[in-house]
Parts: C-alpha cells; sequence; structure tokens
C-alpha cells in the first residue's frame, strides 16, 4: 500500500523503488496506490504524478490494473481536497 509515497520521488529515485517493489513483491501480488494527480490546479505542493508516468514506471514486471481519479482529503486546500490517482497494480 502507497499512500502519498510515490509522487515524493525523482526520476532515479522512482526506478529504485519500484526496483525495490518487485524484489519484495511476489508474482501475482498487488500494489495499491494514492498519488497525486497532474489534474490538480497549482504548482506547489507534491510532484503531479501523469497516467503515463505511471504506466512507465510499472511497464517491466508488472500489469497496470486500473487507474482512477480519486481526491485526498486535506486540511489545508482551499476547496478540501487535492486531485490524486488510485492505482492498482499487479505483479506479473
Amino acid at each position: 500500500l502507497d499512500c502519498g509515497l510515490f509522487h515524493i520521488f525523482d526520476d532515479d529515485d522512482r526506478v529504485r523503488y519500484v526496483d525495490s517493489l518487485r524484489a519484495v513483491l511476489p508474482p501475482g501480488g498487488r500494489l495499491y496506490m494514492l498519488c497525486f494527480s497532474d489534474r490538480q490546479p497549482g504548482d506547489w505542493g507534491p510532484r503531479r504524478i501523469t497516467q503515463h508516468e505511471i504506466k512507465a514506471s510499472f511497464r517491466d514486471g508488472w500489469q497496470v490494473d486500473s487507474i482512477e481519479a480519486r481526491t485526498i482529503g486535506t486540511l489545508n486546500l482551499d476547496p478540501p481536497g487535492a486531485l490524486a490517482w488510485r492505482v492498482s497494480i499487479s505483479r506479473t
């Protein structure tokens, strides 16, 4: 379960993160992820992630099962909530 971690990594760290997941998650295992979306307006706060970035990061040895638009509840945004992706990914 990744709730708000994936979007903090730069490109190099993202590769290491996915490699680490591959090392510990057996084939058939699942990763559920919630990350900031590129649909979120503004330029402050966490890095925004595109669907393409998710699919590219998990292209080898993974199956992206779903990417759904969601909102992360927050107290410091007006209106409350940040636009996010809820992702389900299977290890192949």
